[in-house]
């Protein structure tokens, strides 16, 4: 331990209001607390003052590299979901929220394998689209409500660029975050649905999560409501 380390009388704990029997000292009377005394303040600037010990920004150093490496590790993030029985990654800063289900009003003389309809969020009225059929995804076994399980079908809210759509989920999983090294390419025999609108694919927790890319998908979104 460093020499000046030793000097430091630490008046504190043995007479002052960190001792745990003997809070004897005088000064206290006039600074109430240990942390006013001027003692205790120049202990403090003696403690800074002080050479570090051998290694130690060394330490520092290699601990703070590793967390930022981490950080960078953890670049985006997806909302994970469930369309029928395939799993997809939603960008995160594109989902407003996730709602109960709601009925869908269907649009007279319209007719799209896009367009669903109307539902109603918050007392404003949003186009209901099938991202299914836009993704050529089949209704899974597990669909509607299923309480013993805990799975439920919701309304995912979706916005880019002043479009806005719903859209019904079957299962809503949470956030993911992930770095770019974890992303692979999606190959067309990992997941049923078109990875033409895949940027491409993670695994978590076993599962084949395919990402969506947010161009292609509004895009084509935009087309199929026409």
């Amino acid at each position: 331990m460093n020499d000046d380390v030793n000097k430091i009388d630490d008046c504190w704990n043995r007479i002052g209001v960190w001792s745990k029997s003997n809070r004897s000292c005088e000064q206290l009377t006039q600074y109430i607390h240990c942390a006013n005394c001027p003692v205790f303040s120049l202990a403090g600037r003696q403690l800074l003052n002080n050479a570090p010990p051998e290694g130690y920004l060394l330490e520092w150093a290699e601990f703070l590299s590793v967390e930022q490496k981490q950080k960078e590790r953890n670049t985006s993030s997806v909302i994970l979901f469930r369309l029928g029985d395939e799993w997809l990654g939603m960008p995160s800063a594109l989902v407003d929220e996730v709602v109960p289900m709601r009925k869908i009003h269907r649009v007279p003389h319209r007719k799209s394998a896009i367009l669903r309809g109307l539902v109603t969020i918050r007392g404003e009225l949003q186009i209901c689209v099938s991202m299914g059929s836009l993704l050529n995804i089949t209704r899974g076994e597990i669909s509607g409500t299923n309480v013993i399980k805990g799975i439920y079908e919701r309304l995912m809210i979706i916005s880019l660029k002043g479009s806005k759509y719903a859209f019904p989920v079957s299962e809503v999983r949470g956030v993911h975050r992930y770095g770019v090294s974890a992303v692979m390419d999606a190959p067309a025999t990992a997941l049923n649905c078109s990875v033409h609108f895949l940027k491409g694919m993670l695994v978590v927790d076993n599962k084949h999560i395919g990402i969506l890319d947010q161009e292609l998908l509004f895009s084509a979104l935009g087309r199929g409501i026409l």
